[in-house]
Protein backbone atom coordinates (compact mmCIF):
# COMPACT_ATOMS: atom_id res chain seq x y z
CA UNK A 1 0.00 0.00 0.00
CA UNK A 2 1.18 3.52 -0.74
CA UNK A 3 2.37 5.19 2.50
CA UNK A 4 1.73 8.77 1.36
CA UNK A 5 -2.02 8.24 1.42
CA UNK A 6 -1.89 8.37 5.20
CA UNK A 7 -0.34 11.85 5.20
CA UNK A 8 -2.95 14.43 6.23
CA UNK A 9 -1.96 16.89 3.50
CA UNK A 10 -2.31 14.19 0.83
CA UNK A 11 -5.66 13.01 2.23
CA UNK A 12 -7.00 16.55 2.22
CA UNK A 13 -5.75 17.17 -1.32
CA UNK A 14 -7.38 13.99 -2.65
CA UNK A 15 -10.58 14.79 -0.78
CA UNK A 16 -10.76 18.23 -2.38
CA UNK A 17 -10.15 16.80 -5.86
CA UNK A 18 -12.84 14.13 -5.46
CA UNK A 19 -15.34 16.67 -4.13
CA UNK A 20 -15.48 18.09 -7.67
CA UNK A 21 -16.12 14.69 -9.28
CA UNK A 22 -19.78 13.71 -9.12
CA UNK A 23 -19.28 10.10 -10.22
CA UNK A 24 -18.32 8.40 -6.96
CA UNK A 25 -17.55 5.20 -8.89
CA UNK A 26 -14.29 6.69 -10.17
CA UNK A 27 -13.11 8.28 -6.91
CA UNK A 28 -10.94 5.29 -5.98
CA UNK A 29 -9.31 5.13 -9.42
CA UNK A 30 -8.69 8.90 -9.42
CA UNK A 31 -7.08 8.70 -5.99
CA UNK A 32 -4.85 5.82 -7.08
CA UNK A 33 -3.71 7.72 -10.17
CA UNK A 34 -3.01 10.93 -8.27
CA UNK A 35 -1.20 9.06 -5.51
CA UNK A 36 1.07 7.54 -8.15
CA UNK A 37 1.94 10.96 -9.54
CA UNK A 38 2.49 12.39 -6.05
CA UNK A 39 4.68 9.45 -5.09
CA UNK A 40 6.94 9.99 -8.11
CA UNK A 41 7.33 13.70 -7.37
CA UNK A 42 7.94 13.14 -3.64
CA UNK A 43 10.55 10.45 -4.24
CA UNK A 44 12.37 12.74 -6.66
CA UNK A 45 12.47 15.49 -4.03
CA UNK A 46 13.54 13.09 -1.28
CA UNK A 47 16.47 11.99 -3.47
CA UNK A 48 17.53 15.65 -3.57
CA UNK A 49 17.64 15.73 0.24
CA UNK A 50 14.39 17.59 0.86
CA UNK A 51 12.54 16.67 4.08
CA UNK A 52 9.42 14.50 3.76
CA UNK A 53 6.89 17.11 4.95
CA UNK A 54 8.39 19.76 2.72
CA UNK A 55 8.48 17.35 -0.25
CA UNK A 56 4.80 16.53 0.23
CA UNK A 57 3.77 20.20 0.35
CA UNK A 58 5.84 21.06 -2.71
CA UNK A 59 4.49 18.04 -4.60
CA UNK A 60 0.89 19.04 -3.88
CA UNK A 61 1.62 22.61 -4.98
CA UNK A 62 3.25 21.31 -8.14
CA UNK A 63 0.20 19.20 -8.96
CA UNK A 64 -1.97 22.31 -9.20
CA UNK A 65 -5.25 23.56 -7.77
CA UNK A 66 -7.44 20.64 -6.63
CA UNK A 67 -10.63 22.24 -7.94
CA UNK A 68 -9.15 22.46 -11.46
CA UNK A 69 -7.89 18.88 -11.34
CA UNK A 70 -11.27 17.67 -10.08
CA UNK A 71 -13.10 19.59 -12.80
CA UNK A 72 -10.90 18.01 -15.48
CA UNK A 73 -11.51 14.51 -14.13
CA UNK A 74 -15.24 15.18 -13.88
CA UNK A 75 -15.34 16.33 -17.49
CA UNK A 76 -13.67 13.15 -18.69
CA UNK A 77 -15.28 10.65 -16.30
CA UNK A 78 -18.83 11.84 -15.86
CA UNK A 79 -22.01 9.81 -16.49
CA UNK A 80 -23.27 10.15 -20.04
CA UNK A 81 -26.85 10.31 -21.26
CA UNK A 82 -27.62 9.08 -24.75
CA UNK A 83 -29.97 11.88 -25.75
CA UNK A 84 -30.12 10.70 -29.37
CA UNK A 85 -31.45 7.31 -28.32
CA UNK A 86 -33.96 8.95 -25.98
CA UNK A 87 -35.04 11.22 -28.83
CA UNK A 88 -35.61 8.29 -31.16
CA UNK A 89 -37.42 6.43 -28.41
CA UNK A 90 -39.68 9.44 -27.79
CA UNK A 91 -40.62 9.47 -31.47
CA UNK A 92 -41.46 5.76 -31.43
CA UNK A 93 -43.51 6.15 -28.24
CA UNK A 94 -45.54 9.13 -29.50
CA UNK A 95 -46.07 7.55 -32.89
CA UNK A 96 -46.95 4.27 -31.16
CA UNK A 97 -49.62 5.84 -28.96
CA UNK A 98 -51.21 7.47 -32.02
CA UNK A 99 -50.98 4.14 -33.84
CA UNK A 100 -52.59 2.10 -31.05
CA UNK A 101 -55.47 4.55 -30.58
CA UNK A 102 -55.93 4.58 -34.36
CA UNK A 103 -56.11 0.79 -34.40
CA UNK A 104 -58.50 0.87 -31.45
CA UNK A 105 -60.84 3.23 -33.32
CA UNK A 106 -60.89 0.76 -36.19
CA UNK A 107 -61.23 -2.42 -34.14
CA UNK A 108 -63.89 -1.21 -31.72
CA UNK A 109 -66.47 -1.39 -34.48
CA UNK A 110 -65.46 -4.92 -35.46
CA UNK A 111 -64.16 -6.70 -32.35
CA UNK A 112 -65.07 -4.42 -29.49
CA UNK A 113 -61.43 -3.58 -28.65
CA UNK A 114 -62.09 -0.53 -26.50
CA UNK A 115 -59.18 -0.59 -24.05
CA UNK A 116 -55.92 -1.33 -25.89
CA UNK A 117 -55.13 2.39 -26.03
CA UNK A 118 -55.46 2.82 -22.26
CA UNK A 119 -53.47 -0.37 -21.66
CA UNK A 120 -50.73 0.90 -23.95
CA UNK A 121 -50.54 4.14 -21.96
CA UNK A 122 -50.21 2.17 -18.71
CA UNK A 123 -47.53 -0.10 -20.17
CA UNK A 124 -45.59 2.90 -21.51
CA UNK A 125 -45.71 4.70 -18.14
CA UNK A 126 -44.64 1.62 -16.18
CA UNK A 127 -41.97 0.74 -18.72
CA UNK A 128 -40.67 4.30 -18.88
CA UNK A 129 -40.23 4.49 -15.10
CA UNK A 130 -38.52 1.10 -15.11
CA UNK A 131 -36.20 2.24 -17.92
CA UNK A 132 -35.16 5.37 -16.01
CA UNK A 133 -34.47 3.32 -12.89
CA UNK A 134 -32.37 0.73 -14.75
CA UNK A 135 -30.48 3.53 -16.47
CA UNK A 136 -29.02 4.57 -13.12
CA UNK A 137 -28.19 0.98 -12.17
CA UNK A 138 -24.66 -0.40 -12.54
CA UNK A 139 -25.22 -3.03 -15.21
CA UNK A 140 -21.91 -4.75 -14.40
CA UNK A 141 -23.41 -6.10 -11.19
CA UNK A 142 -25.64 -8.34 -13.32
CA UNK A 143 -22.66 -10.28 -14.66
CA UNK A 144 -22.19 -12.26 -11.43
CA UNK A 145 -25.80 -13.48 -11.63
CA UNK A 146 -25.58 -14.71 -15.24
CA UNK A 147 -25.81 -18.43 -14.48
CA UNK A 148 -28.63 -17.88 -11.98
CA UNK A 149 -30.50 -15.83 -14.60
CA UNK A 150 -29.95 -18.49 -17.28
CA UNK A 151 -31.19 -21.37 -15.10
CA UNK A 152 -34.06 -19.28 -13.71
CA UNK A 153 -35.19 -18.35 -17.23
CA UNK A 154 -35.10 -22.02 -18.28
CA UNK A 155 -37.23 -23.02 -15.29
CA UNK A 156 -39.71 -20.18 -15.87
CA UNK A 157 -39.92 -21.00 -19.58
CA UNK A 158 -40.57 -24.69 -19.01
CA UNK A 159 -43.09 -23.89 -16.28
CA UNK A 160 -45.00 -21.47 -18.49
CA UNK A 161 -45.16 -23.96 -21.36
CA UNK A 162 -46.28 -26.89 -19.22
CA UNK A 163 -48.72 -25.09 -16.89
CA UNK A 164 -49.64 -21.95 -18.82
CA UNK A 165 -52.09 -21.67 -21.67
CA UNK A 166 -51.95 -21.22 -25.43
CA UNK A 167 -52.85 -18.04 -27.24
CA UNK A 168 -52.65 -17.37 -30.98
CA UNK A 169 -51.17 -20.83 -31.55
CA UNK A 170 -48.27 -20.37 -29.09
CA UNK A 171 -47.72 -21.78 -25.61
CA UNK A 172 -46.14 -20.01 -22.66
CA UNK A 173 -48.72 -17.49 -21.46
CA UNK A 174 -49.14 -16.87 -17.72
CA UNK A 175 -51.90 -14.94 -16.00
CA UNK A 176 -50.57 -12.46 -13.42
CA UNK A 177 -53.56 -10.76 -11.90
CA UNK A 178 -55.30 -8.81 -14.64
CA UNK A 179 -52.28 -8.99 -16.93
CA UNK A 180 -51.19 -11.72 -19.31
CA UNK A 181 -47.44 -12.25 -19.71
CA UNK A 182 -45.99 -14.06 -22.71
CA UNK A 183 -43.00 -15.70 -21.03
CA UNK A 184 -41.72 -17.12 -24.32
CA UNK A 185 -41.46 -13.64 -25.87
CA UNK A 186 -39.47 -12.14 -22.99
CA UNK A 187 -37.13 -15.14 -22.78
CA UNK A 188 -34.77 -14.10 -25.63
CA UNK A 189 -33.98 -10.89 -23.72
CA UNK A 190 -33.26 -12.79 -20.49
CA UNK A 191 -31.21 -15.51 -22.20
CA UNK A 192 -29.04 -13.02 -24.07
CA UNK A 193 -28.50 -11.04 -20.87
CA UNK A 194 -27.25 -14.20 -19.17
CA UNK A 195 -25.10 -15.26 -22.15
CA UNK A 196 -23.32 -11.89 -22.16
CA UNK A 197 -22.06 -12.60 -18.64
CA UNK A 198 -21.33 -16.30 -19.22
CA UNK A 199 -19.32 -15.76 -22.40
CA UNK A 200 -17.28 -12.87 -21.01
CA UNK A 201 -16.45 -14.63 -17.74
CA UNK A 202 -12.91 -16.04 -17.51
CA UNK A 203 -12.69 -19.16 -15.31
CA UNK A 204 -9.54 -19.36 -13.22
CA UNK A 205 -9.06 -23.12 -13.40
CA UNK A 206 -8.53 -23.52 -17.15
CA UNK A 207 -4.78 -24.09 -16.84
CA UNK A 208 -5.14 -27.02 -14.43
CA UNK A 209 -8.01 -28.93 -16.03
CA UNK A 210 -7.51 -31.90 -18.38
CA UNK A 211 -8.05 -31.64 -22.11
CA UNK A 212 -11.21 -33.77 -21.85
CA UNK A 213 -12.72 -31.39 -19.32
CA UNK A 214 -11.59 -28.45 -21.42
CA UNK A 215 -13.35 -29.79 -24.54
CA UNK A 216 -16.48 -30.69 -22.56
CA UNK A 217 -16.59 -27.25 -20.98
CA UNK A 218 -16.13 -25.55 -24.37
CA UNK A 219 -18.90 -27.63 -25.96
CA UNK A 220 -21.29 -26.84 -23.14
CA UNK A 221 -20.51 -23.12 -22.96
CA UNK A 222 -20.55 -22.52 -26.71
CA UNK A 223 -23.26 -24.92 -27.90
CA UNK A 224 -25.11 -26.66 -25.09
CA UNK A 225 -26.44 -23.54 -23.45
CA UNK A 226 -27.68 -22.39 -26.88
CA UNK A 227 -29.28 -25.63 -27.97
CA UNK A 228 -31.50 -26.09 -24.90
CA UNK A 229 -33.38 -22.75 -25.26
CA UNK A 230 -33.70 -23.30 -29.02
CA UNK A 231 -35.38 -26.68 -28.51
CA UNK A 232 -37.76 -25.17 -25.97
CA UNK A 233 -38.66 -22.29 -28.29
CA UNK A 234 -39.42 -24.74 -31.07
CA UNK A 235 -41.45 -26.93 -28.72
CA UNK A 236 -43.47 -23.84 -27.83
CA UNK A 237 -44.13 -23.34 -31.58
CA UNK A 238 -42.51 -19.90 -31.45
CA UNK A 239 -40.32 -19.61 -34.53
CA UNK A 240 -40.27 -15.86 -33.96
CA UNK A 241 -38.47 -16.09 -30.63
CA UNK A 242 -36.28 -18.89 -31.97
CA UNK A 243 -35.06 -16.55 -34.73
CA UNK A 244 -34.55 -13.67 -32.31
CA UNK A 245 -32.50 -15.81 -29.95
CA UNK A 246 -30.48 -17.38 -32.77
CA UNK A 247 -29.56 -14.07 -34.44
CA UNK A 248 -29.00 -12.31 -31.11
CA UNK A 249 -26.58 -14.99 -29.93
CA UNK A 250 -24.82 -15.03 -33.32
CA UNK A 251 -24.35 -11.25 -33.11
CA UNK A 252 -22.90 -11.64 -29.63
CA UNK A 253 -20.46 -14.32 -30.82
CA UNK A 254 -19.30 -12.05 -33.63
CA UNK A 255 -18.85 -9.16 -31.20
CA UNK A 256 -16.77 -11.33 -28.88
CA UNK A 257 -14.73 -12.49 -31.90
CA UNK A 258 -15.21 -16.17 -31.25
CA UNK A 259 -13.35 -18.57 -33.53
CA UNK A 260 -14.71 -19.41 -36.96
CA UNK A 261 -15.31 -23.05 -35.97
CA UNK A 262 -17.55 -21.94 -33.09
CA UNK A 263 -19.59 -19.71 -35.41
CA UNK A 264 -19.98 -22.45 -38.03
CA UNK A 265 -21.00 -25.03 -35.44
CA UNK A 266 -23.37 -22.52 -33.85
CA UNK A 267 -25.18 -21.98 -37.14
CA UNK A 268 -25.15 -25.69 -38.03
CA UNK A 269 -26.54 -26.87 -34.70
CA UNK A 270 -29.32 -24.32 -34.54
CA UNK A 271 -30.41 -24.72 -38.15
CA UNK A 272 -30.20 -28.47 -37.70
CA UNK A 273 -32.46 -28.37 -34.65
CA UNK A 274 -34.98 -26.19 -36.51
CA UNK A 275 -34.98 -28.50 -39.53
CA UNK A 276 -35.38 -31.58 -37.32
CA UNK A 277 -38.29 -29.96 -35.52
CA UNK A 278 -40.05 -29.08 -38.75
CA UNK A 279 -39.67 -32.64 -40.00
CA UNK A 280 -40.91 -34.32 -36.83
CA UNK A 281 -43.48 -31.84 -35.51
CA UNK A 282 -47.19 -32.52 -35.85
CA UNK A 283 -47.56 -28.86 -36.75
CA UNK A 284 -45.06 -29.15 -39.60
CA UNK A 285 -47.52 -28.45 -42.40
CA UNK A 286 -48.92 -25.32 -40.78
CA UNK A 287 -45.57 -23.89 -39.64
CA UNK A 288 -43.46 -24.76 -42.65
CA UNK A 289 -46.03 -23.98 -45.32
CA UNK A 290 -47.01 -20.68 -43.70
CA UNK A 291 -43.39 -19.51 -43.52
CA UNK A 292 -42.56 -20.58 -47.06
CA UNK A 293 -45.73 -19.31 -48.71
CA UNK A 294 -44.23 -15.88 -49.30
CA UNK A 295 -41.93 -17.43 -51.94
CA UNK A 296 -45.02 -17.89 -54.10
CA UNK A 297 -47.01 -14.73 -53.35
CA UNK A 298 -49.53 -15.19 -56.16
CA UNK A 299 -50.61 -18.64 -54.96
CA UNK A 300 -53.04 -19.47 -52.16
CA UNK A 301 -54.06 -15.83 -51.67
CA UNK A 302 -57.06 -16.94 -49.62
CA UNK A 303 -55.03 -19.31 -47.46
CA UNK A 304 -51.46 -19.01 -46.18
CA UNK A 305 -50.84 -15.88 -48.27
CA UNK A 306 -54.07 -14.15 -47.26
CA UNK A 307 -52.57 -11.78 -44.68
CA UNK A 308 -49.60 -10.84 -46.88
CA UNK A 309 -51.94 -10.26 -49.83
CA UNK A 310 -54.27 -8.03 -47.82
CA UNK A 311 -51.31 -6.11 -46.40
CA UNK A 312 -49.94 -5.34 -49.85
CA UNK A 313 -53.37 -4.28 -51.10
CA UNK A 314 -53.81 -1.96 -48.11
CA UNK A 315 -50.43 -0.32 -48.76
CA UNK A 316 -51.14 0.04 -52.49
CA UNK A 317 -54.48 1.75 -51.86
CA UNK A 318 -53.08 4.22 -49.31
CA UNK A 319 -51.51 6.81 -51.69
CA UNK A 320 -49.34 9.54 -50.14
CA UNK A 321 -51.70 10.65 -47.37
CA UNK A 322 -53.81 7.57 -46.63
CA UNK A 323 -57.48 7.13 -45.77
CA UNK A 324 -57.50 8.96 -42.45
CA UNK A 325 -57.47 8.30 -38.70
CA UNK A 326 -59.15 5.08 -37.57
CA UNK A 327 -60.33 4.01 -41.02
CA UNK A 328 -61.76 0.47 -40.72
CA UNK A 329 -59.82 -2.28 -42.47
CA UNK A 330 -61.76 -5.49 -41.80
CA UNK A 331 -59.79 -7.53 -44.32
CA UNK A 332 -56.46 -7.22 -42.44
CA UNK A 333 -56.10 -9.38 -39.30
CA UNK A 334 -53.85 -8.38 -36.37
CA UNK A 335 -53.63 -4.80 -37.62
CA UNK A 336 -52.96 -3.58 -34.07
CA UNK A 337 -49.91 -5.83 -33.58
CA UNK A 338 -48.17 -7.79 -36.34
CA UNK A 339 -49.53 -5.74 -39.24
CA UNK A 340 -49.39 -2.30 -37.62
CA UNK A 341 -46.90 -0.96 -40.17
CA UNK A 342 -49.23 -1.75 -43.07
CA UNK A 343 -52.21 -0.29 -41.22
CA UNK A 344 -50.38 2.95 -40.41
CA UNK A 345 -49.56 3.38 -44.08
CA UNK A 346 -53.21 2.63 -44.91
CA UNK A 347 -54.40 5.35 -42.51
CA UNK A 348 -51.70 8.00 -42.82
CA UNK A 349 -50.21 7.24 -46.22
CA UNK A 350 -46.83 6.41 -47.65
CA UNK A 351 -45.41 9.50 -45.93
CA UNK A 352 -45.94 7.82 -42.55
CA UNK A 353 -44.28 4.63 -43.77
CA UNK A 354 -41.26 6.53 -45.11
CA UNK A 355 -40.97 8.49 -41.84
CA UNK A 356 -40.97 5.31 -39.73
CA UNK A 357 -38.47 3.70 -42.09
CA UNK A 358 -36.10 6.68 -41.82
CA UNK A 359 -36.32 6.70 -38.02
CA UNK A 360 -35.56 2.97 -37.93
CA UNK A 361 -32.52 3.53 -40.15
CA UNK A 362 -31.36 6.28 -37.77
CA UNK A 363 -31.84 3.85 -34.88
CA UNK A 364 -29.70 1.22 -36.61
CA UNK A 365 -26.89 3.66 -37.44
CA UNK A 366 -26.96 5.09 -33.94
CA UNK A 367 -26.82 1.58 -32.50
CA UNK A 368 -23.66 0.90 -34.47
CA UNK A 369 -22.17 4.15 -33.17
CA UNK A 370 -22.99 3.20 -29.58
CA UNK A 371 -21.34 -0.21 -29.94
CA UNK A 372 -18.16 1.40 -31.23
CA UNK A 373 -17.88 3.63 -28.14
CA UNK A 374 -18.14 0.87 -25.52
CA UNK A 375 -14.83 -0.54 -24.26
CA UNK A 376 -16.13 -2.90 -21.60
CA UNK A 377 -16.36 -6.41 -23.06
CA UNK A 378 -19.41 -7.39 -21.03
CA UNK A 379 -21.20 -4.18 -21.92
CA UNK A 380 -20.31 -4.57 -25.59
CA UNK A 381 -21.66 -8.14 -25.68
CA UNK A 382 -24.81 -7.07 -23.86
CA UNK A 383 -25.41 -4.24 -26.30
CA UNK A 384 -24.87 -6.39 -29.39
CA UNK A 385 -27.46 -8.94 -28.28
CA UNK A 386 -30.15 -6.46 -27.23
CA UNK A 387 -29.70 -4.15 -30.21
CA UNK A 388 -29.90 -7.11 -32.59
CA UNK A 389 -33.30 -8.03 -31.12
CA UNK A 390 -34.59 -4.50 -31.70
CA UNK A 391 -33.21 -4.25 -35.23
CA UNK A 392 -34.85 -7.54 -36.24
CA UNK A 393 -38.17 -6.56 -34.67
CA UNK A 394 -38.12 -3.23 -36.52
CA UNK A 395 -37.04 -4.54 -39.92
CA UNK A 396 -38.96 -7.83 -40.17
CA UNK A 397 -42.52 -6.39 -39.78
CA UNK A 398 -41.80 -3.77 -42.43
CA UNK A 399 -40.52 -6.40 -44.87
CA UNK A 400 -43.44 -8.63 -43.93
CA UNK A 401 -45.94 -5.90 -44.76
CA UNK A 402 -44.66 -5.80 -48.34
CA UNK A 403 -44.55 -9.59 -48.61
CA UNK A 404 -40.75 -9.64 -48.59
CA UNK A 405 -40.43 -11.75 -45.43
CA UNK A 406 -42.38 -14.75 -44.10
CA UNK A 407 -45.41 -14.03 -41.98
CA UNK A 408 -44.51 -14.29 -38.30
CA UNK A 409 -45.39 -12.87 -34.89
CA UNK A 410 -43.02 -9.92 -35.29
CA UNK A 411 -44.28 -6.48 -34.34
CA UNK A 412 -42.75 -3.01 -34.24
CA UNK A 413 -41.30 -2.23 -30.78
CA UNK A 414 -43.04 0.70 -29.01
CA UNK A 415 -45.32 1.26 -32.03
CA UNK A 416 -47.41 -1.88 -32.24
CA UNK A 417 -49.56 -3.11 -29.39
CA UNK A 418 -47.35 -5.72 -27.72
CA UNK A 419 -49.05 -6.05 -24.34
CA UNK A 420 -46.78 -6.47 -21.34
CA UNK A 421 -43.82 -7.19 -23.65
CA UNK A 422 -43.37 -3.43 -24.08
CA UNK A 423 -42.41 -3.15 -20.40
CA UNK A 424 -39.51 -5.57 -20.94
CA UNK A 425 -38.52 -3.68 -24.09
CA UNK A 426 -38.29 -0.50 -22.02
CA UNK A 427 -36.16 -2.41 -19.50
CA UNK A 428 -33.85 -3.46 -22.35
CA UNK A 429 -33.50 0.17 -23.45
CA UNK A 430 -32.70 1.00 -19.83
CA UNK A 431 -29.80 -1.46 -19.93
CA UNK A 432 -28.51 0.16 -23.12
CA UNK A 433 -28.66 3.56 -21.44
CA UNK A 434 -26.89 2.12 -18.38
CA UNK A 435 -24.04 0.78 -20.50
CA UNK A 436 -23.73 4.09 -22.34
CA UNK A 437 -23.92 6.06 -19.10
CA UNK A 438 -20.91 4.27 -17.66
CA UNK A 439 -18.79 4.10 -20.81
CA UNK A 440 -16.43 6.83 -19.54
CA UNK A 441 -16.56 5.80 -15.88
CA UNK A 442 -14.48 2.75 -16.74
CA UNK A 443 -11.67 4.60 -18.51
CA UNK A 444 -9.25 4.80 -15.60
CA UNK A 445 -9.94 1.23 -14.54
CA UNK A 446 -9.34 -0.03 -18.07
CA UNK A 447 -5.99 1.76 -18.27
CA UNK A 448 -4.97 0.39 -14.88
CA UNK A 449 -5.81 -3.19 -15.88
CA UNK A 450 -3.96 -2.92 -19.15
Amino acid sequence: MNPIRYQEDVKEFLKQVCSHIRAKEVHHEVQMELEGHLQDIIEEKLDRGIALNTAIKEAITQMGAPELIGAQFHKVHRPRTDWKLLGLLSFFILFGLVAVFTAQASLVQRLGFSSIGLKQVIYVCVGGLLMLGIRLFNYQKLASYSWALYIGTLILLVYSITTGYRLNGMDGYLQLGRFVVNVVSISPYLFLLSLAGIWTDKPTNQLTESWIKSIARSLWLNFGILLIPCVIFLKAHSLTDFILFFLGSASMLLTLKKSRSILITHVTLIFGSAFFFLLTSHHRSNSFDRWMAFLKPKEDTQGFNYVLTQSKEAITSASWWGHGYGTPLPTLPELHSNMMFAYLIYCFGWVAGILIFLMVILFIFHSLQISGKIRDTYGKALLSGILTLFVIQFIWPMLMSFGWAPLGAFSLPFISYNGTLVIFQFAAIGLILSVYRRKDLLGIQTKRQN
